[in-house]
């Protein structure tokens, strides 16, 4: 998989781990439970990264990694309920639910595609897929978290 190594240094850039800006502590159970999701979505995609970067020899994990994003992509419209904010989740979240709500469909279609690209025999969408599943993290990052 050495071809991949440009696709996973772009994906490091459009991605970044969803860190609170509190103590997991300060912030009540709702938002402590959505910060513990999304440090999942950003450790399964450090893991992907590592894994197609070849830092470490666990290429028979991908589909793990890749099954459990999924997975995380289908329950993350749950975890911003109306009432739910703060953190570093932006107001613009609950003010525009229409658009939030597109992007995480974006989300859960991107982290499908990949699993099901994973899964197959034909290795050839790999990077594309790994590019627009980095790509719909970030575009959600960029409009919806707290810099």
């Amino acid at each position: 998989m050495p071809w991949l190594a440009a696709i996973s240094a772009a994906i490091l850039v459009f991605t970044g781990v969803w860190v609170e800006s509190e103590e997991d502590g300060d912030l009540p159970p709702q938002l402590q439970y959505r910060h513990k999701v999304m440090e999942a979505v950003g450790a399964h995609m450090d893991g992907i990264v590592a894994i197609v970067r070849e830092e470490v020899d666990h290429s028979d994990h991908l589909l793990s990694h890749a099954e459990a994003m999924h997975g995380l992509a289908k329950i993350t419209p749950d975890i911003f309920p109306p009432g739910s904010e703060g953190g570093d989740a932006l107001s613009e979240i609950w003010e525009d639910p229409e658009e939030f709500s597109e992007k995480l469909v974006e989300f859960r279609e991107a982290a499908s595609h990949f699993a099901d690209t994973v899964r197959s025999a034909d290795k050839a969408d790999l990077p594309a897929s790994l590019r627009r599943l980095g790509q719909s993290c970030r575009g959600c990052h960029r409009s919806y978290r707290k810099r």
